[in-house]
C-alpha cells in the first residue's frame, strides 16, 4: 500500500471529512488533499498519521507511517526493528527502534519481538513468562551497558 493510499484508508476508517481529518492532524486541507492524491507525507505529518492510526487501532497503517518516517530520517540503512504496541486503557502507545548485531541478530530480534508480543497480547500465563524474560533481558542489557 502506498502512503497516499494509507492516508485515504485511515481517513476512511475514521469516517471523517478531509477538513475534520486535516484539523485532527494539524494540517491544512490542501496538504491533506495532496497527501491523498499524489504526494507522500513527510516529517511531522508522518508522525501525526502514525499516532492517529495507532489510536484508531490501525497498527498496520501506523507501522507504514513509522517506516516512512524512519526512511526519511536516514535510518533505512540501519539494522532496525520497528514495533508499535496496541494502547492499553491507561498506557500510551509507544514505538521502539532497536538495533541487533552479530551472526544471530535476525533470530535474536525475532525472538525478542515475539516475546514482547506475547507480553502485550498473550494470555495470563504467556504474559507472566514473557514479563520474566523481558526483565531478564533488561538486566542483561544493563550489565552489558555498564561494562562498556
Amino acid at each position: 500500500m502506498s502512503l497516499t493510499e494509507a492516508v485515504r484508508e485511515l481517513r476512511k476508517h475514521l469516517s471523517e471529512s478531509q477538513q475534520a481529518f486535516a484539523t485532527r492532524l494539524g494540517l491544512s486541507i490542501r496538504a491533506l488533499a495532496n497527501y491523498e492524491k499524489d504526494r507522500s507525507p513527510t516529517g511531522k505529518a508522518l508522525a501525526a498519521l502514525a499516532h492517529t492510526a495507532a489510536e484508531a487501532g490501525r497498527h498496520d497503517l501506523s507501522y507504514e507511517f513509522m517506516r516512512a518516517l524512519a526512511r526519511e530520517l536516514g535510518l533505512g540503512k540501519l539494522k532496525l526493528g520497528l514495533f508499535s504496541s496496541e494502547p492499553a486503557s491507561k498506557n500510551p502507545t509507544g514505538y521502539m527502534l532497536v538495533t541487533f548485531e552479530g551472526r544471530n541478530a535476525q533470530d535474536y530480534a525475532r525472538a525478542f519481538f515475539e516475546t514482547f508480543g506475547r507480553y502485550a497480547y498473550g494470555n495470563v500465563d504467556e504474559k507472566r513468562r514473557a514479563g520474566k524474560l523481558l526483565q531478564d533481558f533488561n538486566s542483561a542489557a544493563l550489565q552489558e551497558w555498564r561494562s562498556k
